[in-house]
């Protein structure tokens, strides 16, 4: 059963990692559009959050939580183990309750009067990336926990 939940916990750390990359890279690349388009790649970003990088983050905490029992149970949490729940965890709970929120509310913005983007649109995309940056950054001190720290 370890190895399933290992594969779950591979698989949303993929999903996490690769989605949060994904939105970098179209973010960055929206900057240059028109507005009516890069609203229309900002509901991309949405959709990218919704489906991969929330649903990651839930796999990685809840497989993360359900192999590390033994060691919950044993009372013996080596180092690496703790960083990697301690970041993993924060940056999950930030990925799912601000980064995924955010890009939603991005997604749903619309061109203002003048067919601009709207007013929310600077503070909402500031957010989106200094949270997601935490939680990205969280999330690699987890993996790095996880593999250089484990040996």
């Amino acid at each position: 059963m370890r190895g399933f939940w290992l594969l779950v916990h591979v698989i949303g750390f993929t999903l996490w990692l690769g989605g949060g990359i994904a939105t970098m890279v179209a973010g960055v690349t929206a900057k240059s559009f028109a507005p009516a388009e890069r609203l229309a790649a900002y509901r991309l970003i949405g959709a990218i959050q919704r489906i991969l990088v929330g649903p990651g983050a839930v796999a990685v905490v809840l497989s993360g939580v359900i192999m590390s029992m033994e060691y919950m149970r044993s009372g013996t949490m080596p180092g690496w183990v703790t960083v990697m729940m301690g970041a993993g965890l924060l940056g999950a709970l930030l990925a799912i309750g601000v980064v995924v929120p955010t890009a939603a509310r991005l997604g749903r913005l619309e061109l203002d009067a003048r067919g601009e983007l709207p007013e929310a649109f600077p503070a909402l995309r500031k957010r989106q990336i200094i949270a997601a940056s935490v939680a990205g950054g969280l999330a690699l001190i987890a993996m790095g926990a996880a593999t250089v720290g484990r040996f």
